[in-house]
């Protein structure tokens, strides 16, 4: 698909409406009986012209801890695709890094019992770079800094998720 100005760069999803609550097939494994941890759909519109590649950022800033959590990190997608299913991997180029679980691929939303709801973005940017290089050392929020300082437009949902 080509790239086309006359839409507005815009993520969306069929599981993730935007500011409203995640379907518990999302959510990490061990957070409710009907966890799944399967990854939402998205697709996008309007990528921008000049877009070398996307990538992809799912972040908790409402997590207890400094930074709050990445769910799940992919880079290096070319700018000529257009969405993921649900369920579905990213096909290369495009890697997915590690998050903080310590592992790469999406691990869904489980706040810890008793915090409320928290707010999960799925960001996802065009970016002026084909590819970006990151080591094993990188932290996922060192690697989100670098997607945000390469990023030439970005859209978000913001889905949220809690448990009593």
């Amino acid at each position: 698909m080509a790239h086309n100005q006359t839409l507005a760069f815009s993520i969306s999803s069929r599981a993730v409406q935007n500011n409203e609550f995640i379907s518990a097939q999302q959510a990490g494994i061990g957070c409710g009986a009907s966890a799944e941890n399967i990854s939402p759909d998205l697709e996008w519109t309007g990528v921008p012209i000049g877009a070398k590649s996307l990538a992809l950022v799912v972040h908790d800033p409402d997590a207890p801890r400094a930074n709050g959590f990445y769910h799940w990190i992919v880079v290096d997608i070319p700018p000529t695709v257009m969405g993921v299913a649900e369920g579905a991997n990213f096909a290369p180029p495009a890697r997915e890094l590690n998050t903080d679980f310590n592992r790469p691929g999406y691990n869904g939303p489980c706040p810890p019992p008793g915090s409320g709801p928290h707010r999960y973005h799925f960001t996802l940017y065009a970016l002026g770079a084909q590819t970006l290089e990151f080591s094993s050392t990188n932290s996922p929020h060192e690697i989100a800094s670098a997607i945000e300082a390469q990023s030439i437009a970005q859209t978000a949902i913001i889905g949220l998720y809690g448990r009593d």
